[in-house]
């Protein structure tokens, strides 16, 4: 097996995942995206972070294959690529205790209120995350929608499993030494503000 080809074929392995050792080729640490689009933000921490390895879930395939293509061209070999519906990779693939990190940018908002049921973070979403997630590992959100991060920070508040690492208001506008989506810079460019949540899970901690 080609351990430097970023496809990550769920087929060779046995599921669910229980050693992404077997995966990466070695035990670095893992970090997790959802959602990666063309892979800007995912393949730019991996050159960040050549300590850790990285695994991204994307559900648009045209995205998909510009990001494998961006990974072989800047041999990022610390990195993974699953083309899945992230629900379904996080009930199936992924073994409890896994990942150090994980990140969600800019989800889909879903403004209409008629819309709002197909919100990614919702209850049994974090809760499924919790599970995957070291004790005290990281869960990094990124949006530009206002009213979107109000529902985040309202939906964790009732999750005990998961702590906010910021004070009131619960986000802040700017993370340092952090790379920027493709979303990201046009937003920024346009003026728009951005906000960050990060919040630690608690899970097998004295609550």
């Amino acid at each position: 097996m080609n351990i430097s080809f970023p496809i990550l074929d769920v087929t060779e392995y046995y599921l669910p995942l229980d050693d992404l050792s077997k995966v990466f080729g070695n035990g670095k640490r893992t970090a997790l995206e959802i959602g990666f689009g063309e892979g800007d933000f995912l393949i730019g921490m991996a050159k960040r972070k050549i300590d850790w390895n990285f695994v991204g879930i994307e559900i648009k395939g045209k995205r998909f294959k510009k990001a494998v293509k961006r990974a072989e061209r800047e041999k990022a070999n610390n990195v993974k690529l699953l083309l899945m519906d992230a629900r379904i990779a996080i009930e199936e693939v992924f073994s409890q205790d896994t990942f150090s990190e994980i990140y969600i940018n800019f989800p889909d908002p879903w403004p209409k209120d008629r819309h709002k049921k197909h919100r990614i973070i919702n209850p049994k979403f974090l809760y499924g995350l919790s599970c995957i997630m070291k004790p005290l590992a990281a869960l990094e959100i990124a949006s530009d929608h206002e009213e979107y991060i109000s529902h985040i920070l309202k939906v964790f508040e009732n999750m005990e499993t998961f702590r906010s690492e910021f004070h009131s208001p619960g986000y802040v506008n700017s993370l340092p030494d952090r790379p920027m989506t493709k979303y990201e810079m046009e937003f920024r460019e346009d003026g728009r503000e951005i906000y960050y949540l990060r919040f630690i899970n608690q899970k097998n901690q004295n609550l």
